[in-house]
């Protein structure tokens, strides 16, 4: 009797304790990712600001100036779904944008899932392929589903893998139409949403300049000129995509959410995820562009401000923490580099599938032995080795030999590399590797070279560079602070969590796997 009465008042001073801590916790977590942005640029352009928004948080927050994904490849899905896990594509699965299917040799978007039903859109989408809980998942864990999350981003990769599985409304900008858009994962489409497509439909933008372009002088320019786009009807949305107008098309949509939603209104902490841009006007090179992206970052500095301020009157900005961070990579159009003697050139990995072909039939008989390739994964037809009794490490060492041999090539990759102990270098590699969607060999470039997957597709190829970002975590409870040492993109999950109370997401931790 004795015990079961200390228990009781222990589970109860457990209770009381908890109820403590949450009287502290935040009432509304504001998730803000950047696409593309970059601690350099970030600060370079900070005469621009005001002070309401970068600099604000800049200096009220903890920063982490050089943030970095700890693997290889990285694009806007990938990251998106390191930042709401806090786990590597290697754990939660999301290994880019898009992936060859191995069984259909077609290739799969990272969130499409036609187990659903578009709203607004005829391409369904779902979480479903990534395989980690989020940060957002465990705030729905801890308040027994009552955490309302809502997820808005120009792209359904960034808004359904921020919104994690659990989210109650989660929404991206359709490229054919423009209309706001989701699927029936998330239940009916919200009314609020459906108000703000009636505007957005047919209505035309404009992007120029918001101050005199001699003050956009970070590069060096000489009397600058101005720019000046336009965008109406369907063919300019993805254009549009990559504007400032995107920019604050989402911090309006984030606005009315606020304004309809019951978000941050009580105790139980929610979350709003949104995601902006901050990488060159069509994905075109700085030198191309140059006036365009100071412009962008001084118009996010104002849109982050008015958001700010509205969170400030509406909730508080003492209820609420806001995190800030990147997608960690530029995009840019591949220039050629031979235009300034730089060493450069590109391969195209349907050359290599036909050739490898050719190489391994020599050797094993004649058979299509590689029979695919997506970006620089190569993907072996296993079924027929089997058949063929050909041993795999066999071909592919034999595999490796050819590629080394290649032009452009400074590294070969394999699933037998992988295992056991790594070194820095290796494990690096492995954590953007998967084994349900990576190939079975996978290419490193030199620098300056690129790849296309067919000669067509030469004049629409992007290269990604990695590049350090700034993770600023801003709120409730968090005292100012920089931190300049290199740091992984899987902290801010961990920090957010211990800020809410809650649970890790699922194989999180500050470790650099």
């Amino acid at each position: 009797m004795r015990i079961k009465y200390c228990l009781t008042l222990f589970l109860l001073g457990t209770v009381s304790l908890f109820a403590q801590q949450n009287t502290s916790s935040p009432k509304l977590y504001l998730n803000i990712t950047v696409d593309q942005l970059r601690t350099d640029f970030l600060y370079e352009f900070s005469g621009l600001y005001g002070e309401g928004g970068f600099k604000r948080l800049l200096s009220g927050g903890r920063v982490y100036a050089n943030a970095y994904y700890a693997f290889e490849n990285i694009d806007r899905a990938s990251a998106a779904a390191t930042l709401s896990t806090g786990t590597v594509p290697y754990v939660n699965g999301i290994v880019g944008e898009n992936w060859l299917n191995r069984t259909t040799l077609r290739i799969v978007n990272s969130v499409e899932d036609h187990k659903h039903q578009g709203l607004y859109t005829r391409v369904p989408m779902s979480p479903s392929k990534l395989k980690a809980i989020t940060v957002t998942d465990e705030m729905k864990r801890a308040t027994r589903g009552n955490a309302i999350v809502c997820s808005i981003a120009p792209d359904a990769d960034a808004a359904v893998l921020m919104g994690g599985h659990a989210a109650n409304e989660v929404l991206w900008k359709n490229d054919k139409t423009g209309y706001w858009c989701s699927s029936s994962y998330y239940g009916e489409f919200p009314s609020w949403a459906a108000a703000k497509n009636k505007v957005v439909f047919g209505r035309s933008a404009k992007w120029t300049p918001l101050y005199p372009t001699e003050q956009y002088n970070n590069f060096g320019e000489t009397a600058p000129e101005p720019f000046g786009y336009s965008f109406c009807g369907k063919g300019d949305i993805v254009k549009f995509k990559t504007s400032a107008c995107m920019n604050d098309e989402v911090n309006e949509m984030a606005i009315a959410y606020l304004e309809s939603s019951l978000a941050g209104k009580d105790d139980i902490p929610d979350c709003l995820s949104l995601t902006y841009y901050a990488g060159n006007y069509e994905g075109r090179s700085m030198e191309e562009r140059p006036i365009e992206v100071q412009d962008m970052y001084v118009r996010l500095d104002r849109n982050i401000a008015r958001l700010l301020d509205f969170v400030d009157k509406h909730i508080g900005l003492q209820n609420v923490v806001v995190s800030v961070a990147s997608t960690g990579y530029v995009m840019e159009s591949s220039e050629d580099g031979t235009k300034y003697r730089l060493p450069s050139g590109t391969i195209y990995m349907d050359r290599i599938q036909g050739l490898l072909n050719v190489y391994l039939s020599a050797r094993y008989g004649k058979a299509d032995y590689v029979e695919g390739v997506y970006g620089p994964q190569i993907y072996f037809d296993r079924r027929l080795l089997e058949t063929k009794k050909i041993d795999m490490l066999d071909a592919v060492s034999h595999t490796v030999e050819f590629l080394k041999s290649v032009e452009g090539v400074e590294d070969v990759f394999t699933i037998y590399r992988l295992g056991g102990m790594l070194s820095p270098e290796m494990q690096y590699v492995k954590n953007g590797y998967n084994s349900g969607s990576s190939g079975d060999v996978w290419l490193r470039l030199m620098p300056g070279w690129k790849i296309a997957n067919d000669v067509a597709s030469e004049a629409n190829m992007r290269y990604r560079t990695p590049v350090m970002f700034p993770i600023i975590i801003y709120g409730n409870g968090v005292a100012p602070k920089v931190v300049e040492e290199m740091t992984p993109a899987n902290v801010l999950a961990a920090e957010i969590a211990r800020i809410l109370h809650i649970r890790r997401p699922n194989d999180n931790s500050l470790r650099v796997y």
